[in-house]
């Protein structure tokens, strides 16, 4: 037997189902503040007109961290799939990004942003 299993062996029930618990609780909290994050961001992405930048590309989705890491962690490398994309997209539509043609150009430099 390893020495984490011993370790666990010796935990009282009731102490590991208390911090069982107190795991979920948190990991739970942390989802739906997430989700509350998401859905303002959801009304941001409704009422801004995006344009896709020259030589970038469009923006697609609008993902707040905690979900995307939450998503790269379960399948890892799943950012750069296109069919998880798909899948994203049509399973999470407040995140998608309505975004026009081209228009803007963007120069960046240290510690300043500009678009043009």
């Amino acid at each position: 037997m390893d020495p984490i299993s011993e370790i666990l062996d010796e935990i009282p029930s009731e102490t590991a189902d208390a911090a069982k618990a107190a795991i979920f609780e948190n990991w739970n909290a942390k989802a739906e503040s997430a989700m509350d994050r998401q859905r303002v961001i959801a009304k941001q992405n409704a009422s801004e007109n995006f344009k896709s930048v020259n030589g970038i590309g469009e923006m697609v989705l609008s993902v707040d961290p905690q979900i995307y890491h939450f998503w790269n962690w379960k399948v890892p490398g799943c950012w750069r799939d296109s069919d998880f994309i798909r899948w994203f997209k049509r399973n999470f539509p407040e995140c998608v990004v309505k975004c026009g043609g081209t228009g803007k150009s963007m120069f960046l430099m240290p510690g300043l942003l500009k678009t043009a």
